[in-house]
């Protein structure tokens, strides 16, 4: 048996999914889903959020790169079911302070032309959320 088979097989005796049919935007299916908007009944309807390696990594360096100062930025994705999954990530360019991140005009308008832009090119998941640091403070939601 060859190595990809060997594999192949593996993967089926161990019900083992293709970790990349996470990265596919379906924009029907994900229409349908706002369309349905579940967490409009229910504000603890989602349970889950995955990220991918290449948004944890952005979103860790920008964090970094703050050093004393917050950062901001926000992240894209998608649904499923009850999981957001985050697959992207910016920064966004806001005035931080120590304690906090200020997000005026000019971070919105770049924001709208950064999505505008990522859809233009073929990106087609929206914002799902935000990010900022809280440099030498730990974490905790804020």
């Amino acid at each position: 048996m060859g190595t990809e088979a060997a594999q192949a097989r593996w993967e089926l005796e161990n019900s083992i999914e293709s970790v990349d049919r996470i990265f596919v935007y379906d924009e029907k299916h994900h229409k349908e889903q706002v369309e349905q908007q579940p967490w409009t009944k229910d504000p603890q309807f989602f349970k889950r959020v995955r990220i991918s390696a290449l948004a944890l990594l952005k979103m860790v360096l920008h964090a970094r790169s703050g050093q004393d100062l917050e950062v901001m930025g926000v992240m894209q994705g998608k649904i499923e079911g009850d999981t957001m999954i985050v697959l992207d990530a910016f920064a966004l360019p806001v005035e931080g302070t120590e304690t906090r991140v200020n997000a005026q005009a000019d971070a919105f308008e770049y924001l709208v032309q950064y999505q505008t832009r990522a859809k233009d090119t073929g990106r087609l998941e929206n914002v799902i959320g935000w990010y900022h640091s809280h440099p030498g403070s730990g974490c905790w939601l804020s």
